[in-house]
């Protein structure tokens, strides 16, 4: 059975849910507070884990201090390999702040540790990884980092996946290292700034992402459901309509879902709609690692979806 390798960011989060957005000199006041682990390698990393997947490791860095004890705690729990998480000395645990208006989120990030990976950390993770395994990488690491570990995912014959986000800028090198992607899933705006393209045109955009050697692109679009693009197939899914709370975790219920679904060879069709049905379940609660749902909750939604009417 194939592994799933997630590289990335561990970041504690606190989720402050508003009647507005905070305006310069004023205050405003939450109607609720959740306070969890979260960063993009740590949710996908659990979704895939809550999803199935029987072998999920983690390569990332926290603090020594209370919020990354708490994480490797609550990590271990959930059954995901934490061996090649380090606990830096004297350095702090990666923070976010989420301001949540209208189920739509807004981050304020303190990245400290999870930024420190380091090629010999990354070299030293993968050392046992082998052909078929599902190497996943973010943005929320700096890229020269994830480009390295791609090479390494390539030259071991692993199925490499890039989720580039968060997208803070755009690096003149982003474009280089695309030919070591398997499949990419970013948001429209991320292909957006990806390809330099302003373009609303998600097709344009997908058929883009493939021309610079990509072999498979899937554009998470919101309301607007998915699409995927892989040689000559194009495939749409709409997305569930639950009645979303919080949309914080919804990006990475998906990516882990898909990477799971891809680890045991599901067709395009299949995968779309497990990855859809995570995603949107991920809406209905709030935070971000407390969002992820389980294979049972996944499973009963994805077959009713698909009951003829």
């Amino acid at each position: 059975m194939p592994r799933i390798y997630v590289i990335g960011a561990l970041v504690y989060d606190i989720v402050f849910d508003v009647p507005d957005w905070v305006q310069p000199n004023r205050a405003v006041h939450a109607s609720q507070v959740t306070i969890s682990p979260g960063g993009k390698a740590l949710n996908q990393a659990t979704a895939a884990r809550r999803l199935g997947a029987t072998d999920v490791r983690l390569v990332g860095c926290v603090g020594d201090d209370v919020f990354g004890a708490e994480m490797l705690s609550a990590l271990r729990r959930e059954g995901v390999n934490v061996d090649s998480v380090r606990q830096l000395e004297s350095k702090r645990t990666s923070i976010a702040s989420i301001v949540v208006h209208d189920s739509l989120p807004g981050f304020i990030g303190a990245p400290c540790a999870s930024r420190m990976v380091s090629e010999a950390h990354i070299r030293a993770a993968l050392e046992d990884l082998r052909r078929g395994d599902i190497l996943l990488l973010d943005f929320e690491i700096p890229q020269r980092q994830v480009q390295f570990a791609l090479k390494l995912g390539k030259e071991a014959g692993a199925i490499t996946v890039l989720n580039p986000a968060p997208f803070f800028t755009r690096d003149a090198f982003v474009l280089d290292y695309l030919r070591l992607v398997d499949v990419i899933i970013p948001n429209r705006l991320e292909a957006q700034l990806i390809l330099d393209n302003g373009s609303d045109d998600v097709d344009e955009l997908a058929t883009g992402l493939l021309q610079h050697g990509i072999g498979t692109a899937v554009l998470t679009l919101g309301e607007a459901g998915s699409l995927l693009y892989k040689g000559d197939c194009r495939a749409e899914q709409p997305a569930f309509k639950l009645g979303a709370v919080d949309t914080t975790g919804a990006s990475d219920a998906f990516v882990g879902a898909f990477c799971h679904a891809l680890s045991l060879g599901w067709q395009v069709r299949e995968t779309l709609v497990f990855a859809s049905a995570a995603a949107g379940l991920s809406c209905t609660r709030r935070g971000a690692m407390s969002s992820l749902p389980t294979l049972g909750e996944v499973q009963a939604l994805a077959a009713a979806a698909q009951k003829p009417s």
